[in-house]
């Protein structure tokens, strides 16, 4: 045989060897690929029921409280205590395909926000309601 053919038949199996690894690698990505959906929520609910009966002046700390539980957060603002409630929910989904991923992510958050004043009484309050 001569030296022709024996380098036609080594370029040939290159290639194809080229060719094998490249299929076996697109395979791969495919059964490797992957996707996730993820919902998590953080806090307590707010309820808006409970939000309605808030009176300034009149709603004590301890009804606050009573009402929805433990603050998220306090702080102080002078002499005034603050409460601070939220209820998050976090909704993230994405994909991966073992070269590359791609990920989206959202939060909304209910936030109620309480001032009580020195006689534990509510000085104010506001509510921002968006999860739906």
């Amino acid at each position: 045989m001569s030296k022709l053919f024996w380098v036609i038949r080594y370029q040939t199996m290159k290639f194809l060897v080229i060719i094998f690894f490249l299929v076996l690698q697109a395979s791969l990505v495919l059964i490797l690929q992957s996707c996730y959906t993820s919902r998590v929520a953080t806090g307590r609910p707010i309820d808006p029921a409970n939000v309605s009966k808030i009176r300034e002046g009149v709603t004590t700390a301890e009804e606050i409280i009573l009402w929805f539980g433990a603050p998220t957060n306090t702080s102080a603002i002078g002499e005034d205590q603050v409460y601070i409630y939220k209820y998050c929910i976090s909704k993230g989904t994405g994909v991966y395909t073992g070269y590359f991923g791609q990920t989206k992510a959202e939060e909304v958050c209910d936030e109620l926000i309480v001032v009580i004043d020195t006689k534990g009484k509510v000085k104010s309050y506001n509510f921002t309601k968006r999860i739906k």
